[in-house]
């Protein structure tokens, strides 16, 4: 008789933005859907957001990301860290508990080495889910010792995957990966690697107009949050909206102003973002790797405006333009005059949402969240065989 199995998922999911959890969630829905247990290691407000949804468990961050005059900063996260390093034999043995209590098959670390390591201790299969595996970009033009600060720092973060079963990059095959300017060259990361497609909640898996009923279209959809250094886009928007009199513009962001122009709305925030998303003619944000993928699987052009200091995300947003999907601005070209430019190409242009749409149809067809799931309970079958 064969024996049954049972499988226990157990995710360690980095609090460090949204982009690890919203993954991980539409893995760990698709593991549900397939009858597996989940439970989800969070912390801070990314805890709070995972609770709604799934089985969780506190654990403890590993790091903490520094910012420079509002923008991130990758040298000052890791020489912070260097405090929290020193206790990370306890992380790994919070992990273990929690692995063991919950009498996990497998584990899934999502930007956490404390998982892997915890993982390969007790003997349970691990899979990484990463779209970086080198830090390579962040040190490249810096000086000796902060380059030497860096290699140490690839080596702790290569030497952790290089201990995992499988990486699960969630984006498209090479050569059309957006993130392949932050993987890694070497060999036995790349082995492992497996490129599952976009992973993103099921309504990014819904192209079309739909949704977003309180909007005049067309709208040019904005999210920006609250950064202060983000203020010249809110502000360069304002200016040359009025340019754009069949245009409505909708932002979200914490910024406030006296002089909204008529075809202006400012939201703080939505309840789901991906109808609004899915609604508009053009997306302006920055290119988290998430962010990134989401626009990808509805097939929408985008003016991609990285955060200053974040290499990840300049990494990402050439990637889109060589893609053909998107147009990208620094904040030294930040002016009005090319907002404008830029916004105009993307509306006329036929090209960017001709090659959205094929991103789009090739995202729905790998349906990554299914793909990484059913990969996550083939290696959670392998502890369970006999």
């Amino acid at each position: 008789m064969a024996k049954r199995m049972k499988h226990k998922i157990y995710f360690s999911v980095c609090g460090e933005g949204y982009g690890h959890s919203s993954r991980d969630m539409a893995i760990a829905k698709a593991l549900e859907d397939a009858g597996a247990q989940v439970l989800m290691g969070g912390y801070g407000y990314v805890l709070d957001r995972m609770k709604k949804s799934f089985k969780t468990v506190e654990i403890k961050r590993e790091f903490e990301m520094t910012g420079n005059n509002g923008s991130f900063d990758m040298k000052a996260t890791i020489l912070k860290s260097s405090k929290p390093a020193l206790g990370f034999s306890k992380i790994v043995a919070e992990e273990k508990k929690n692995m063991g209590v919950f009498g996990a098959t497998c584990a899934v670390a999502d930007g956490r080495s404390a998982a892997i390591l915890a993982a390969f201790q007790i003997g349970i299969p691990c899979v990484v889910i990463a779209n970086q595996t080198s830090l390579e970009s962040f040190f490249m033009k810096d000086n000796p010792v902060m380059r030497i600060i860096g290699k140490n720092a690839e080596f702790s973060l290569s030497a952790g995957i290089s201990i995992a079963d499988v990486v699960l990059i969630p984006d498209f095959p090479p050569p059309d990966t957006v993130c392949l300017g932050t993987l890694g060259w070497m060999k036995h990361i790349k082995k492992k690697e497996i490129f599952t497609g976009p992973v993103v909640f099921s309504e990014f898996m819904k192209p079309g107009k739909g949704g977003a009923p309180d909007i005049t279209r067309p709208f040019v959809l904005t999210i920006l949050g609250g950064h202060a250094f983000r203020l010249p886009i809110f502000e360069g928007i304002l200016e040359i909206a009025p340019k754009f009199p069949k245009v409505t513009f909708l932002i979200f962001t914490k910024f406030k102003s006296d002089k909204i122009p008529k075809n202006v709305v400012v939201r703080e925030f939505a309840d789901d973002i991906s109808e609004y998303m899915r609604a508009a003619e053009l997306i302006i944000t920055q290119a988290g790797h998430s962010t990134a993928m989401e626009i990808l699987a509805l097939g929408k052009p985008a003016l991609i405006i990285p955060d200053k200091g974040q290499a990840e995300q300049g990494s990402n947003a050439e990637r889109m333009k060589a893609l053909g999907v998107a147009e990208t601005l620094d904040y030294s070209h930040l002016g009005a005059q090319n907002l404008f430019r830029k916004i105009s190409m993307l509306l006329r242009g036929k090209k960017y949402k001709e090659n959205a749409a094929k991103y789009s149809k090739i995202a729905r067809k790998m349906n990554g969240a299914k793909k990484a799931a059913e990969i996550i309970l083939e290696y959670s079958e392998r502890v369970q065989k006999y």
